[in-house]
């Protein structure tokens, strides 16, 4: 009688409970179908543009292409991810209208959004406030213009967003404090004006703030000073005393 080499029954345990469920699992269609059309939107501008080129129809799970990240299945028979992560920045993308994000904004999954350095142009869309799952957002330099939609502060879940290096204006939204789960703020080098909204004495948790190179004008807040947890706070280049 021949003994079975334990070394490979638990390999084949650990493949079959373990990696398995992991390589099988597969995020939704309609999530597939939004990644796809966020693609074929840039293809419509730029035919010549590969660096999604693992996103394909013809791959069945999403949750493999380049730049996803999925969640893990919720149990080991499961099946069923979601898309959590998108690092799209720097896709090396010609100038690009904001509303081609459109398709993003249905993937209400996402924890974590990378598109800083696309050429993105024209408005923040509303819609950004539709990702209320969203703990890490940068937009940092693009185009974008006009003011910080209101919507983003439906986003409460944020530990950290990045508007910085964009061509924003208008005021700072007075509300912004009630974003009270964020660490890092930065909005600098955009063209913001007003001064410091007092509902910013609501962010407790704040460690870095940056709103240097803006056209902010007034007193420096006392109360910026008292946060706990501030390590850097950065306003050069305002108009503020």
């Amino acid at each position: 009688m021949v003994l079975a080499n334990p070394t490979l029954l638990l390999q084949s345990f650990f493949f079959f409970f373990f990696l398995l469920p992991c390589l099988s699992s597969s995020c939704p269609e309609y999530q597939k179908q939004a990644l796809l059309q966020f693609k074929s939107s840039i293809l419509a501008i730029d035919s010549s543009f590969h660096t999604l080129d693992s996103w394909n129809s013809s791959s069945s799970n999403c949750c493999l292409w380049d730049m996803v990240t999925c969640s893990s299945p919720s149990n080991s028979t499961s099946t069923s991810s979601v898309v959590i992560e998108l690092h799209l920045s720097d896709l090396s993308t010609p100038l690009m209208p904001s509303n081609l994000m459109a398709p993003l904004f249905f993937i209400r999954s996402l924890r974590v959004l990378y598109l800083s350095s696309n050429h993105l142009s024209g408005e923040l869309p509303e819609e950004i406030g539709n990702l209320t799952k969203l703990q890490r957002l940068s937009l940092s330099s693009n185009k974008f213009s006009n003011g910080i939609p209101s919507s983003i502060l439906h986003l409460r879940e944020l530990e950290r967003l990045d508007l910085s290096d964009n061509a924003m204006s208008m005021e700072i939204p007075s509300d912004i404090g009630n974003l009270s789960n964020l660490s890092y703020l930065s909005l600098r080098k955009n063209k913001l004006t007003g001064g410091v909204p007092a509902s910013r004495q609501k962010l407790n948790k704040l460690n870095s703030l940056d709103l240097e190179g803006n056209l902010l004008t007034g007193e420096i807040p006392f109360w910026l000073f008292d946060f706990k947890d501030l390590q850097s706070l950065l306003l050069r280049g305002n108009n503020l005393t």
